[in-house]
């Protein structure tokens, strides 16, 4: 995008663009302008003169630098904004604005799932609704119908309807899918970081719908970090699920929680000493991405464990090696090579990748990069196997043990007493490194895990810990000091 605009003159462009999209000759019409923020004036940021139909929203300085991202050729912008930021209410007064500006359109604001958008992103935006009491929905009271701007709230399809036809349909991402039938003119998510990996779907979907209706075709996405996950493979590395570069204008603005006007400084305070010099200062105060919490593999680091791909070939010997196979069809196919250093230090070099394939292609794969013959311990799939042992690979079954595995890797990734870690990632398998980063312990064993990476790896290395176990002409001794996993791994 082109050099920002200063604070001031972006003020001055704003406020004249709003000026001049007001209506004139029809008494019904609503004009909704953006001004400056001023919580001593306006603690609620915004107001609404009946005798003018004038809706305004304040914004502070983060909002504003979002709203002229939106306003130049971004598809996307995220709003990637720490707790308390008002990132939220920002997203929702945006599609009051686009819902109000557009006649006769079409739009969707999608929370996480019903029950939480429910409880935030919707009540939210019906609070930023003129009229008193708007946000308050009960079996005998419908409060956005008593909003001056709203002509009815259909809350058996979550439709918003507006005095000008225009129509928000609010939605949420656990049933993406159903919405893929319709046109919108502009898209707002809200904390599509908790999406998991269908935001990746949910953005094909969703770009092929901006059409068919008026409005700016832009996607705002309002967003506290979560991980290093789908919502990180889009913003940061723009990127889809296979790494592939996503032909989309994206811009990322980031707002501090201790920066907005709008908390008073007790709670900026509580903030600070709640968050500030941990590990989730960066995500919940500042607007970064960060590792998840709850992680099952909690003790896996960038600064520790992953090294530059050529650092990570230097290190390895060179024809040994030993790989981890999950099978997958909807889920990905995955083939993860490892090879060893002479300090018994296990180092995952490259990754097979790939939706909706064959062994065939993981198969072509191995032959096309010349991988080094190797054991391949596999989930069992015998024609899998046979397919395999015709390449001359040698498979084992896979050991599947769910906590022994994870046990076994998180052993793994422990240093010895010369401070070495036991396993090494190189830079260059990054479904793996975002795994490792973003594989909570409330989805182990559940349909939300994303962990195909981390089965071959809990494959290969509970493999790789068996008694006697010979690569490359030396005996291995692998073994835990703890059947819980605690105890410390040792490897020389």
């Amino acid at each position: 995008m082109s050099k920002r605009l200063t604070r001031n003159t972006l003020r001055d462009v704003v406020d004249r663009i709003d000026v001049d999209d007001r209506r004139h000759g029809d008494d019904d019409a609503v004009t909704v302008l953006w001004n400056v923020a001023d919580p001593e004036n306006r603690p609620n940021g915004m107001t609404w003169s009946p005798e003018s139909r004038t809706l305004t929203y304040d914004l502070w300085n983060a909002q504003r630098d979002a709203l002229e991202a939106i306003r130049s050729d971004a598809d996307i912008t995220g709003f990637l904004a720490g707790y308390g930021s008002g990132k939220t209410i920002f997203g929702a007064r945006w599609l009051i604005r686009q819902a109000l500006e557009y006649d006769g359109s079409r739009f969707l604001g999608m929370g996480i799932d019903f029950t939480k958008a429910r409880d935030t992103t919707f009540r939210v935006l019906f609070e930023q609704l003129p009229g008193e009491r708007t946000s308050i929905v009960t079996s005998s009271y419908n409060g956005p119908e008593t909003s001056p701007v709203v002509a009815d709230y259909n809350r058996q399809n979550h439709r918003l309807t507006f005095i000008n036809d225009s129509v928000v349909k609010l939605g949420s991402a656990d049933k993406w899918n159903r919405y893929a039938g319709d046109s919108y003119g502009a898209v707002w998510l809200d904390e599509p970081s908790h999406y998991g990996e269908d935001l990746h779907d949910l953005l094909e979907m969703v770009g092929s719908r901006l059409r068919g209706v008026t409005g700016p075709k832009a996607q705002l996405w309002t967003l506290t970090g979560n991980g290093y996950n789908a919502a990180f493979e889009i913003l940061e590395r723009q990127e889809d699920s296979d790494g592939e570069r996503i032909g989309l204008n994206i811009e990322t603005i980031r707002a501090s929680t201790l920066t907005n006007p709008y908390l008073d400084q007790g709670e900026k305070e509580r903030f600070e000493r709640q968050y500030g010099e941990t590990s989730r200062e960066e995500q919940a105060l500042h607007g970064g991405f960060a590792a998840a919490q709850g992680l099952v593999y909690s003790n896996f680091s960038r600064d520790t464990h992953v090294i530059p791909h050529a650092d990570a070939i230097d290190r390895v010997q060179n024809e040994w090696r030993i790989y981890g196979y999950d099978a997958g069809w909807n889920d990905p196919r995955v083939l993860l090579e490892v090879g060893r250093t002479d300090y018994d230090q296990l180092v995952a070099l490259d990754e097979f990748y790939q939706s909706e394939s064959h062994v065939s292609d993981a198969v072509k794969w191995l032959k096309r990069n010349d991988k080094p013959r190797g054991t391949i311990h596999c989930e069992h799939a015998p024609a899998d196997i046979e397919k395999l042992d015709a390449a001359g690979y040698r498979t084992e079954k896979a050991d599947k043990s769910i906590d022994a595995g994870i046990d076994e890797v998180r052993n793994r990734l422990e240093r010895d007493d010369s401070d070495r870690p036991g396993l090494l990632v190189s830079e260059n398998c990054g479904h793996l490194i975002q795994e490792f980063l973003g594989y909570k312990e409330e989805h182990v064993g559940t349909s939300q895990a994303v962990d195909h990476c981390l089965d071959s790896c809990r494959y290969l290395c509970m493999g790789d810990s068996k008694p006697e176990r010979k690569g490359g002409g030396v005996v291995i001794e692998w073994g835990s000091n703890s059947i819980t996993g605690i105890g410390r791994s040792r490897y020389r």
